[in-house]
């Protein structure tokens, strides 16, 4: 009894890994749409695109459909096919594709639908989620600033950052918030430094550097100050003595 159902085991095993390489040897052509260089939001799509064909090993030819129609056709893989959505009118497309094995069999892949849309239309689309995004950036950057500079203004510390982020000296050392009138050479700015003075090529420093900075340069001055203090009054107190000094 047990050797029979251990044989049926093995039979069963067998059928099954059979029925698996049946299966991937038939299986259908996979295809993909990737974007090249365009727009695509959604199932609209505009610029350049390619078809990607995948199968088996014994695909030999891949004829390329649009609406059902020949296209292109490749016999070498990768099977692959590049266009352009402007050369086709716009509206929506059905892409599909047409695989030919070695042995002559003929294999269907899945189906993939986009609508093309004009240029003008995609730049239209893109305003329409660039600038909402843009908005909530800005605005973000602008009040989180603001609290930042209103909570430090009310501590009584210098403003280090502003709606354009902070930046240190290079001739000072010292933090200050970047000016809205600096001159903006796209990779640097040029700004006067409201500390020395100076005008300077200076780019936007991190948040927790210029708190650093800030930090470092009141801890300095704390410690050097009692020091100053100090020497000022010997030489103030030397200067006094000196007067009554009898030649």
């Amino acid at each position: 009894m047990r050797r029979k159902l251990f044989w049926w085991m093995i039979v069963g095993i067998l059928l099954l890994a059979g029925r698996n390489v049946s299966a991937q040897e038939t299986a259908e052509l996979r295809l993909r749409l990737t974007r090249d260089f365009g727009f695509s939001a959604g199932l609209r799509i505009q610029g350049t695109f390619s078809y990607r064909v995948e199968g088996p090993e014994s695909l030999v030819r891949v004829v390329f459909l649009l609406d059902g129609e020949p296209v292109a056709e490749d016999t070498e893989p990768p099977f692959r096919w590049q266009f352009h959505t402007d050369d086709f009118p716009t509206g929506v497309h059905t892409m599909s594709a047409l695989g030919y094995t070695a042995d002559g069999r003929e294999l269907t892949s899945n189906v993939i639908q986009r609508t093309f849309v004009t240029g003008s239309e995609s730049w239209r689309v893109m305003l329409y989620i660039i600038v909402p995004l843009l908005v909530l950036v800005i605005g973000g950057r602008w009040l989180s600033g603001w609290i930042v500079n209103r909570n430090r203004q009310q501590s009584g510390k210098p403003v280090i950052n502003g709606l354009l982020g902070g930046t240190i000296c290079p001739n000072c050392e010292r933090p200050f918030a970047i000016h809205w009138w600096s001159f903006n050479f796209t990779f640097f700015r040029i700004d006067r430094c409201p500390h020395c003075g100076k005008w300077s090529r200076v780019r936007r420093v991190h948040p927790d550097a210029l708190a650093e900075a800030l930090d470092a340069l009141e801890t300095a001055e704390s410690t050097d100050s009692p020091l100053r203090t100090q020497t000022e009054e010997n030489l103030r107190q030397q200067l006094d003595d000196s007067r009554f000094t009898d030649t």
